[in-house]
């Protein structure tokens, strides 16, 4: 059976010295909000190692939950502080899985 759930790669654009505050107000809204959505499966944050870039990886059962979510968050009162970080995001399907 195919993988049905929906996959999105954010990546947000930042410097050495704003990085933590990157990761801290991504992370918050993560947290606080984007998990808390119905179909919101599980998520990863990651800091690149140059301090340039911060990356958003989420699952959710299906594209449709995560277009639901995507309706409220441009309501949501950080969006525009999360919109400094210039985020371009992209929405993928599993090809295929490497277990370990």
């Amino acid at each position: 059976m195919a993988d049905e759930h929906h996959y999105v790669f954010v990546t947000f654009n930042t410097t050495r010295e704003q990085q933590a505050q990157a990761l801290r107000e991504i992370g918050d809204y993560v947290a606080g909000f984007l998990s808390q959505q119905p179909g919101f499966v599980q998520s990863r944050l990651l800091a690149s190692q140059d301090g340039e870039q911060v990356f958003h990886q989420a699952q959710w059962e299906n594209e449709a939950a995560f277009q639901a979510a995507g309706q409220l968050a441009r309501q949501h009162p950080d969006l525009p502080k999360l919109m400094l970080w210039t985020p371009v995001g992209v929405g993928c399907t599993l090809y295929r899985q490497f277990p370990r």
